[in-house]
């Protein structure tokens, strides 16, 4: 059976303003503005019905999704929070472009971990665990579509796939509200027919 999944990048915070990395071990609210560009999306219909909701954990993941689909009751998964930074946590490219385990980070598109943080693999598997969730879900419960409100790291992440390893993370790249549309197969998990929101 196919799935239609909606993945959905969180609504803007101070971090994202600031371009730091913002992990899985910072937990901070949207910004005004943030809540402001979600709902004048919403109002133009760039958010699409869904049957079923899953958000990663934090705050500003709960709070996008509320705001987009109120009428549905989140699931929230760990598997979906942002990757662990590590060293990097909290801090922009003008503070770390000089650093060689940064560098080393970039160059292997995220495979080697940032020190104390998560490599790119280990974070693949933990994603990959979160699809294997909700397709369990899906077939328990009969759903056909679903909307994941997670954060761009995930969501480049998942739509790379193998490509990742090729150095084509950055191909899914969304801005904050933004997202893609796919299919899913629950049984293989296998994606397919994948477009922007």
């Amino acid at each position: 059976m196919e799935l239609t999944l909606y993945l959905i990048r969180h609504g803007l915070t101070a971090g994202n303003i600031a371009r730091r990395y913002i992990g899985m071990n910072t937990d901070e609210p949207l910004t005004e503005r943030g809540r402001r560009e979600l709902l004048e999306r919403k109002g133009r219909g760039c958010y699409p019905r869904a049957d079923a909701l899953y958000t990663g954990t934090l705050a500003r993941c709960e709070e996008t999704a509320r705001l987009l689909y109120p009428m549905l009751v989140p699931i929230p998964l760990p598997a979906f929070n942002e990757l662990d930074f590590g060293a990097f946590e909290g801090k922009t490219y003008e503070q770390l472009k000089n650093e060689p385990a940064y560098r080393q980070w970039i160059d292997s598109a995220g495979l080697t971990p940032p020190p104390g943080g998560e490599g790119g693999r280990e974070f693949a598997r933990r994603l990959h665990g979160g699809l294997e969730s909700l397709a369990a879900d899906a077939r328990r419960r009969g759903f056909h579509t679903a909307a994941v409100v997670t954060h761009g790291g995930c969501i480049m992440t998942l739509l790379s796939g193998e490509n990742a390893l090729k150095n084509d993370l950055y191909s899914h790249q969304v801005a904050c509200g933004g997202g893609y549309r796919l299919l899913m197969d629950i049984d293989t998990l296998q994606i397919s027919g994948v477009s922007p929101l």
